[in-house]
């Protein structure tokens, strides 16, 4: 690695400005119109999201409560994510732990919640049949009123989720790369997640994890991910849709860098 792509690498990996919704950043200004608060989501058909670097994890390699800065494709933030979790599920399992998202705009008003319960025998793709042995999450918007879950589904090989509705009807679905890697070797691995459409053929958008360079990926477990979905889907499945990006994270790629798949 030559000098300008390591010092290009640096300034990427701790020049983050997302901790804190109060900073100087530049907010997306919420559509005239629309006073609802999904209402950010109706003119977007992407996003990219990307995880704060915890100074923890980094120094100690200990896994920290997740934070994220949720970006529209003009670079300008639409909303910041942070988990609540417990310490010791965040330490013995990473991948199954219990956690609450919470998803706030920039006057921290909680415009959605994530959660998911943990259990200890998830990510078994062929174990998903059982209800005790799959991913799920519920969303909330506002908090406390549900508009979806996220829930994966029994397969041989690759990972399948359903996007469900607030009734429980299967609305999209989310279907794994072959083969999934991460760490510092994993420049030439895609892990695209395709998001397919409500006839269970048509390929309508899909989520990507990035590759963030050599020393990020080797030190920290800080993810970055882009999504993609049809301008005109409900907003309301929009949200669910983040939802699963966000299960995909912690079910996937949430190992600390000393535990990770090289």
């Amino acid at each position: 690695m030559n000098r300008v792509a390591f010092a290009a690498q640096a300034n990427e990996l701790f020049g983050n400005d997302v901790m804190n919704p109060q900073q100087n950043l530049k907010w997306m200004d919420k559509p005239v119109g629309d006073s609802s608060p999904l209402g950010f989501l109706k003119p977007l058909n992407s996003l990219l999201v990307k995880q704060v670097v915890s100074l923890t994890e980094f120094m100690f390699s200990v896994s920290a409560q997740a934070k994220y800065g949720i970006f529209n494709d003009k670079g300008e933030q639409v909303y910041y994510a942070f988990e609540e979790s417990d310490f010791c599920q965040r330490i013995y399992c990473p991948a199954t732990r219990r956690f609450d998202l919470h998803i706030v705009d920039s006057t921290n008003q909680e415009i959605v919640r994530i959660k998911r319960e943990f259990k200890c025998c998830s990510g078994y793709v062929c174990c998903a049949c059982c209800s005790a042995c799959s991913h799920e999450i519920v969303v909330e918007s506002p908090p406390g009123t549900v508009i979806g879950y996220v829930t994966q589904e029994c397969s041989f090989h690759r990972v399948h989720y359903a996007l469900k509705d607030a009734h429980d009807n299967v609305i999209l679905k989310i279907i794994g790369p072959g083969c999934m890697c991460d760490g510092p070797y994993a420049c030439c691995c895609e892990n695209k997640f395709t998001l397919i459409g409500n006839d269970g053929v048509s390929e309508i958008g899909s989520i990507h994890k990035k590759y963030r360079g050599f020393l990020a990926e080797a030190l920290t477990a800080a993810d970055t991910f882009t999504i993609q979905f049809p301008l005109d889907l409900d907003v309301q499945m929009k949200a669910v849709a983040i939802g699963a990006l966000f299960l995909i994270d912690f079910a996937h790629f949430s190992e600390p860098p000393r535990n990770r798949r090289r």
